[in-house]
């Protein structure tokens, strides 16, 4: 079977209560219990915060590709209202489920989630889950307006219409038949259960200490985990059962509750322990605390109370007996059957009960340690897994017993018509106004998704000027590749940004540039984003659109082509080396993968990344990497041949020539290799020294030594600018590569020298070992002796033919280091046609 679960009750404000913690566990169950059933999950893209930790939570579970994200209208006027169930509706028929299981049906718009269950069947069975019906038995207390006993009116419906309820405990389950009227088979007991991390867990004592001072500790506690702030739970008893504790128990304890709390809540019980005569510091409200730390509280607690008057199972106290702690509770709907002990219970609607139950589990230690050993064993009754087993029963169970039944009309309709159709029949006293139906249009275009998925490769920077570097041969290249050949699944498309929106961006005999007439790109989950380019100047105006990006469920990937702005900040200016930090920060918060060129630079990211948690939006992207390409040809070249080339080839022919091509900057070592040269040159060696590349920053003592010397166009060539075209030649008349850099991503120059059969000279630095190998020869130093000393061993190996030879070296196409990029985004099956 394809089972569907709607996660919206993960996403809301109930990810802090215990149905989010129940959603999310009973997933994860599901799909750990799967076997050949597939598991999907759907989240609402209105709630962008959570999809990410969602994503992070079932990583190995769950496929990615099976995680959806549908968009919803979301508004409180009607129609919109209707609108968005019909289209949430709609979505979930596009995964084809067989069974859809909505984790949580009482989720509202105000908490912007949209949950239905529609009597027309659609092609898919409906189950869900059954907390409590607690507002329908209580509806005066609960219910006190027109518009909530309307709008749960609606909810209770919705559960008539499904097909099957789960319901968390044998309580809920006889409320669910008894209230809604319904047969005994189409409602199962699931039950409930705690995760394994809830366990008796102690701190040290010093980050004890350090927790309690937070938390504002200052004695034993006597903890509630109410899971909810509502009248049923029970507060004022709670208190009044305290305020009842002799003296000596409550100097030496406090009332802990834990759990997120408005403002009014506070306020209300700081007023109701006024009024039973608590002195200060007696009642605590620590609030919303971490997992960690709630597991803490629960095992160091030296009695966990739950007073609840109506529950659906009661979670926390579970989770209180996992950790140890010794628990009492009330005698009422399911709460018997989680705590599982007479002696443990007491009367909810009797402060005496409550209170004299906790002196007695106080005082009384053979009693309070019979608590907590009975507390740990029932807890080992309760696991996930048995629920997501019972649950996967009874889903079979329901497709079994309806598999020989026609249950769904057949559509005869686009679902696009029907869709149209519906929404023009919803009756409210406003229509929509326009702005309304374009904003429902577009979240109906996202929900359709493409028939193909979209590789979108940013080269924001090239379409704005193309600098030659090394860096923009790797995008002209990898650009090249991947636009024109046929993928079975895939388009491709190159898009850039234009200040505002992203853009696609047309070739023009393989050019691209900014054009007005550019549409704006259609973004749809399923899509990869990669930006192929260095986009650090981008990054304030682009980062919002990368956040939207990874929330609506497109794969965000960057490539890093080193991290030298990093480590080694002084060669930079301070302005770029600000850029790049503040880029690496928000593509570590986006990124899904982050895709380096080598795998020196892919272990100093990993390093980085552990070492800056905080930028990662609490998920670590994959870090991979993949080699470059170096068949220039298959790169878009560029063309041309200056008037003076033919002299420049001859001269580089006519004796032994050393050729450095790199942007000329502080890293790279032209000022070492210059003076290494001159000494060369003093002592009468005829060597050429050719240096091709622009002229970069922070090297303008440099480059008017180059510009100025007087072995300019004699025995030192400076070629800046230069096409692809003129290089191929210059390497074809060389005789070595110098590759001086103190610091790489890569080191293309070193395959494409090795390609033309040029030896290679290679400082020792990782990357270069790692590219080259043993196929180069390697110095170390900088002074300008160490590398002419280096040149001249060389040299002497040359003469002798014992020098490294890089005929050997292996190197890839770009065709080759395009499938490897292919192949870390988890597209090789997107087989070229």
């Amino acid at each position: 079977m394809r089972i569907l679960i709607d996660m919206q009750g993960a996403q809301t404000e109930s990810r802090f209560r215990g149905i989010g913690r129940y959603s999310t566990s009973l997933a994860l169950a599901i799909a750990k219990n799967s076997g050949s059933h597939e598991i999907w999950l759907a989240l609402n893209a209105q709630l962008p915060e959570t999809i990410a930790i969602i994503r992070e939570t079932f990583a190995g579970r769950v496929a990615s590709n099976r995680i959806r994200i549908f968009d919803v209208p979301i508004s409180d006027d009607p129609w919109t209202n209707y609108a968005s169930e019909l289209i949430r509706e709609e979505f979930l028929t596009t995964i084809n489920p067989d069974i859809v299981l909505v984790t949580s049906i009482f989720e509202g718009f105000w908490a912007k989630a949209v949950t239905s269950i529609s009597n027309k069947k659609a092609g898919f069975f409906t189950a869900a889950v059954l907390y409590d019906l607690i507002p329908f038995v209580s509806p005066r207390q609960y219910l006190p307006t027109d518009e909530l006993r309307n709008y749960y009116e609606r909810k209770i419906n919705w559960l008539k219409n499904a097909d099957l309820l789960l319901a968390i405990s044998e309580h809920s389950k006889k409320e669910g038949i008894e209230h809604l009227s319904l047969p005994g088979d189409t409602v199962v007991n699931i039950s409930a259960a705690v995760g394994p991390q809830f366990k008796p867990t102690f701190l040290d004592a010093d980050a004890l200490a350090d927790l309690k001072f937070r938390l504002g500790i200052s004695r034993k506690i006597i903890m509630y985990t109410p899971g909810g702030f509502d009248s049923r739970k029970n507060f004022s008893m709670l208190i009044d059962a305290y305020s009842q504790l002799s003296i000596t128990i409550r100097n030496t304890h406090q009332l802990a509750i834990v759990g997120k709390i408005h403002t009014d809540q506070l306020h209300s019980l700081e007023e109701t322990a006024k009024k039973f005569g608590l002195e200060a510091g007696e009642l605590i409200l620590l609030g919303y605390v971490t997992d960690n730390e709630l597991i803490t509280l629960y095992s160091m607690a030296t009695l966990f109370v739950f007073p609840s008057i109506h529950e659906g199972f009661g979670l926390p106290a579970l989770e209180a007996m996992a950790c140890g702690a010794p628990v009492i509770g009330s005698n009422t709907t399911s709460l018997p059957e989680v705590i599982g002990w007479h002696e443990a219970l007491f009367d909810p609607f009797s402060s005496i009960s409550i209170s004299k139950k906790m002196e007695r589990a106080l005082v009384d230690d053979e009693f309070r340690f019979d608590l907590s050993s009975h507390g740990l064993s029932q807890s080992k009754k309760f696991t996930w897994d048995s629920c997501a087993q019972q649950t996967l029963t009874a889903l079979e169970a329901l497709a079994t017993k309806n598999r020989s039944i026609n249950t769904f009309a057949k559509r005869e309709e686009k679902a696009a018509d029907v869709l149209v159709r519906a929404l023009g029949e919803i009756q409210t006293d406003s229509p929509p106004s326009k702005q309304t139906l374009l904003v429902a249009a577009s979240c109906i275009a996202f929900n359709a998704g493409r028939i193909k998925r979209h590789l979108l490769l940013d080269i924001s920077t090239l379409v704005q000027t193309d600098a030659k570097s090394g860096i923009q041969r790797v995008v002209r290249s990898l650009l090249n590749y991947l636009t024109t050949k046929n993928f079975v699944d895939i388009l491709v498309r190159a898009i850039y940004f234009d200040g505002k929106v992203y853009r696609f961006a047309e070739s023009s005999n393989g050019r691209y540039a900014v054009n007005d007439l550019d549409l704006a790109v259609d973004f749809c989950q399923g899509d990869i984003y990669l930006s192929l380019d260095l986009n650090m100047h981008l990054t304030v105006n682009v980062h919002a659109w990368h956040v939207y990006l990874k929330d609506h469920g497109i794969d965000v990937v960057f490539i890093v082509y080193d991290l030298l702005l990093i480590h080694h900040p002084e060669w930079w200016s301070a302005e770029n080396v600000k850029l790049f930090r503040s880029w690496l920060n928000a593509i570590s918060e986006v990124a899904s993968t982050l895709v380096c060129i080598s795998q020196s630079v892919s272990a100093e990211l990993t390093e980085w990344l552990l070492a800056h948690p905080q930028h990662q939006g609490g998920r670590t992207p994959k870090v991979a990497y993949f080699h470059l390409g170096s068949d220039v040809e298959n790169s878009q070249p560029s063309e041309g041949m200056p008037l003076t080339a033919n002299f420049v080839l001859d001269q580089i022919r006519s004796r032994p020539s050393f050729l450095m091509v790199s942007t000329i900057e502080p890293r790279k070592g032209h000022k070492q290799v210059l003076a290494a040269f001159e000494l060369l040159w003093a002592s009468g060696m005829e060597l050429n020294l050719v240096i091709v590349g622009q002229r970069g920053w922070m090297v303008e003592d440099l480059i008017e030594n180059i510009s100025s010397h007087g072995k300019l166009n004699k025995t030192l060539f400076w070629l800046e600018g230069i096409s692809d075209e003129y290089l191929e030649r210059v390497y074809q008349s060389s005789s070595c590569l110098i590759a001086a850099s103190e610091g790489e991503g890569f080191g293309l120059p070193l395959i494409e020298a090795a390609r033309h059969g040029i030896a290679l000279i290679a400082r020792d630095i990782p990357v270069f070992q790692e590219v080259a190998g043993a196929h180069a020869y390697y110095f170390a130093g900088l002074k300008a002796t160490d590398l002419s000393s280096a040149v001249e061993s060389w040299l002497t190996l040359k003469a002798e033919d014992n020098h490294p030879n890089s005929f050997q070296l292996p190197w890839l196409t770009w065709e080759q280091s395009t499938q490897q990029l292919l192949d870390v985004l988890d597209l090789q099956e997107a087989t070229i046609s």
